[in-house]
């Protein structure tokens, strides 16, 4: 059997480029608002510090993002992408109190080396007043709630966690554990060892949950 190979035309070669180009674009301009929302707050993300920051003009950066709302929007789906993923990277086990412990040290981790967690950068979005930026902030932190309740809920049906818990309950005051955690950490520059503070959050969870 015969394979015939297309040679690309140079229009759809020079489209791939500029597709290239602008997904690395689009991953610095969100390590810069990264630093910016980590150094100064939500307030001094704007096209002049991103574009002065970056060395290139503001219009370059329309290009990408018409506005600050597309900016916060898509540092958004950046953070829901790579949490969510190293949270199921984090379930591998068919029990559940492993799951969760794998998802809280996953979590710390995820943290320690981004040095600016998903949720504190959250926290500081949630100052911007834009009403679908604040609905889409609401939504992530429900879908991260509603995979911590998933496991717990399991965890309930198999009896490895007290009955008369509330699942939902418990999801929030495990997200609760990790973001108070993370916050006081971040005035010190993100100086913990992720392993060490996963061990003694998960016996101060364990004493509430556990049977």
């Amino acid at each position: 059997m015969q394979v015939n190979y297309r040679i690309p035309t140079f229009k759809e070669a020079d489209t791939v480029q500029t597709r290239k180009h602008t997904k690395i674009r689009r991953q610095q301009i969100i390590d810069i608002i990264r630093d910016i929302i980590s150094a100064k707050g939500i307030e001094y993300v704007t096209i002049g510090e991103i574009s002065k920051r970056i060395g290139t003009t503001r219009g370059a950066i329309y290009r990408h993002f018409k506005s600050k709302r597309a900016i916060l929007s898509f540092l958004i789906d950046n953070i829901e992408e790579t949490l969510m993923e190293a949270i199921d990277k984090a379930m591998v086990h068919n029990d559940p109190i492993l799951n969760l412990k794998n998802v809280l040290l996953a979590h710390l981790t995820y943290a320690r080396e981004r040095r600016e967690t998903s949720f504190i950068v959250i926290m500081g979005a949630m100052q911007f007043s834009d009403t679908i930026i604040r609905r889409k902030i609401s939504l992530l932190i429900r879908k991260y709630l509603r995979k911590i309740e998933k496991i717990l809920t399991i965890a309930i049906q198999s009896g490895s966690v007290k009955k008369n818990i509330n699942s939902m309950t418990s999801a929030i005051a495990f997200l609760g554990l990790i973001q108070a955690t993370v916050t006081v950490w971040s005035y010190k520059k993100f100086n913990f060892v992720p392993q060490k503070i996963h061990a003694q959050l998960w016996n101060i969870y364990w004493q509430g949950i556990g049977v």
